[in-house]
């Protein structure tokens, strides 16, 4: 397995498990306010991981990744929807973060989940492999400066 392909299936397992962060307390919100509960433990840690992890590697992405991919002419299109993307999670978090309606917390919860999912599968099957075929970018480096940026 080459360097990229190594870097690609990094990112799809890091993909996942923001993902599963994502859904874990979102189902919990649901199923508290489904049973007349407030969720206010799940809602807050929904928040705090949105604010932690979620924002922060979608900041990363759009340094790294998304910047080189800016310069591949037929990336352009869908490198705008998926920072628009981003700008959506972002509008979401910050309104989940300051909800006060516990049902609409569910649903702005459930909707993020879904975006989200929607949006790493994006980037799963199209950007990803796409930057992998250009013969002068590493994906594995691209991968290594969004952690520098993560972790600085």
């Amino acid at each position: 397995m080459d360097r990229n392909t190594e870097a690609i299936a990094k990112i799809r397992r890091h993909h996942a498990a923001l993902l599963e962060g994502l859904r874990e307390p979102s189902e919990v919100l649901l199923a508290e306010v489904s049973q007349g509960r407030r969720g206010e433990e799940a809602h807050r840690e929904l928040a705090a991981f949105l604010a932690e992890e979620i924002l922060p590697h979608a900041e990363a992405e759009e340094a790294t990744i998304y910047k080189r991919g800016r310069e591949v002419a037929e990336l352009g299109p869908l490198l705008e929807a998926m920072i628009a993307e981003h700008g959506r999670l972002r509008r979401l978090a910050s309104d989940l973060k300051d909800e006060t309606d516990p049902a609409r917390a569910a649903a702005i919860g459930y909707t993020i989940t879904e975006l989200f999912s929607i949006h790493a599968d994006k980037e799963n099957d199209l950007l990803l492999p796409r930057l992998a075929e250009e013969p002068d970018v590493s994906v594995h480096d691209l991968l290594g400066d969004m952690h520098e940026r993560l972790e600085g």
